[in-house]
């Protein structure tokens, strides 16, 4: 595509024309733009952009989006706009002839439950229809192939390309996970959003967005940028949902709502219950499972696929990878991964535990987490009678130490009790070999990111699954 017909769709402040070469593509990665690309200096929360222009260009891109005056390569064309990330977004689209305007596309948004619930519309769409991309924290599924993606929500023209991808295999329908700070940065600005999804609201992130309405106002970029509207009329945060968007319909447990699951049953680790005069199985067993089953259900309700079909299909329906997923052992250990890293996720998933076996979680969390936050999970944690045994998440820009007395505290205010044990792999060991038959592992916060991550946010190879494996054939307690 010729630059000239980019620039014919798109703001700008000032353009300089130093070559008339076609555009293959765009980045704002100058260590993997390729020949051809446009690259985007971004002027972002850790790096400025600016300064690696020379290495893009390298690199072979043609093209540099700009902010700030630069010095010029007498090669390359510069294009000075207001908001980068902004054009990086429009041009993303145009340069991929709009993608999600070919699909069926429902974004799904909230603090918790976005994971499980865009999988199971992505898990519905497939047997309902022929097939599904499902773009979100576990990677980037296009039918049954997966493609590595580094964030929730990826940049916009990886999601872009994944899109375009979908177009061209044939496929009709994708569901993407929307995180806030996706939202906020404009990486899904321009996709055409047939369903939104609005699971909950609970404090996270306030490092970024400072304020839970500034954290709830980046939420609702998604619902403004949607024909349809899902939300949870149990939370507070989907009720002012609802206020501000008075077409959304709604799901809920407790509160009157469009999809109410009535007559939940819980029998042999499965959920039963009615939505509208139809029956449903769910062959999960915690309440925040049907939370997620109720947003995904009218998602693609709300798509024209009958209550009916979507119950025949919701049978087959088995989970999520590292949401509450019971690790195979041979010690009689419930041992579980879970992604949980929010108080409310955590909260949440105690809750649904027996009171009669004795629990143990694994756990620390990220060092931009706020002292309240770290002590608020101590405190969940002794509340449910839950031994804490207090290890390394993402310390980021703090240390370990800090970030363990903080947890620590929040237990003693509950009389709790806990250790600390630094090493991750040692703590996992400790809380597996201080355990029966019958009782409860929980590993908590990792899930299936594949780092730790250290100094800021440069990533360690980590994996939990690959740990627990190493632990359990020490004790033998591998099947």
């Amino acid at each position: 595509m010729k630059l000239s017909k980019i620039l014919d769709q798109i703001d700008y402040i000032d353009y300089k024309e130093n070559n008339d070469l076609d555009i293959a593509g765009i980045s704002s990665d100058s260590r993997t733009v390729s020949k051809g690309e446009i690259f985007v200096a971004i002027d972002g929360l850790e790096f400025d952009g600016h300064k690696f222009i020379d290495m893009a260009i390298e690199n072979g891109a043609n093209t540099v989006v700009i902010t700030k005056d630069v010095d010029e390569n007498p090669n390359v064309n510069y294009i000075k706009v207001k908001d980068s990330r902004e054009c990086m977004a429009d041009i993303s689209n145009i340069i991929n002839d709009f993608p999600s305007k070919k699909l069926n596309v429902i974004g799904v948004t909230g603090t918790n439950g976005k994971t499980t619930t865009a999988s199971m519309a992505s898990f519905l769409l497939k047997k309902l229809d022929s097939d599904c991309t499902n773009i979100g924290t576990n990677g980037s599924f296009v039918g049954e192939e997966k493609y590595h993606t580094p964030n929730t929500t990826p940049e916009i023209y990886d999601v872009n390309k994944i899109l375009k991808l979908t177009v061209d295999r044939g496929i009709r329908n994708a569901v993407v996970e929307c995180s806030s700070h996706g939202l906020y940065l404009n990486r899904i600005r321009g996709i055409d959003f047939d369903v939104a999804v609005f699971t909950n609201l609970s404090i996270e992130h306030m490092d970024f967005h400072k304020t839970m309405d500034n954290y709830f106002d980046a939420k609702m970029i998604l619902f403004e940028n949607s024909k349809k509207r899902v939300t949870n009329a149990d939370d507070e945060y989907g009720r002012k949902a609802k206020e501000r968007y008075q077409d959304a319909v709604t799901f809920s447990i407790e509160n009157d709502s469009d999809y109410k699951a009535m007559n939940i049953e819980l029998v042999d680790n499965v959920t039963y219950f009615e939505v509208n005069g139809v029956k449903f199985v769910l062959n999960r067993f915690a309440r925040f499972d049907v939370y997620n089953a109720l947003g995904a259900i009218a998602a693609v309700n709300q798509l024209g696929y009958s209550l009916e079909d979507i119950s025949d299909a919701l049978k087959e329906f088995s989970g999520v990878e590292s949401r509450f997923e019971f690790m195979k052992n041979s010690l009689g250990i419930n041992i579980v991964v879970d992604f949980a890293h929010t108080t409310k996720a955590f909260e949440d998933l105690y809750k649904t535990l027996p009171t009669d076996r004795k629990i143990t979680a694994v756990y620390g969390i990220s060092g931009d987490r706020t002292k309240e936050i770290r002590q608020e999970l101590g405190r969940i944690s002794a509340k449910y009678n839950v031994f804490s045994v207090i290890t390394l998440d993402d310390p980021k820009f703090d240390t370990y130490e800090n970030i363990s007395s903080d947890i620590a505290s929040g237990v003693i205010e509950n009389n709790g009790k806990f250790i600390k044990i630094k090493d991750r792999k040692s703590a996992i060991k400790y809380a597996i070999e201080n355990s029966n038959k019958g009782d409860f592992v929980l590993l908590l916060g990792k899930g299936q990111e594949d780092f730790l991550k250290f100094e800021a946010n440069i990533k360690t190879y980590y994996s939990e699954k690959e740990t627990l494996n190493e632990v359990l054939k020490e004790l033998n307690g591998l099947d």
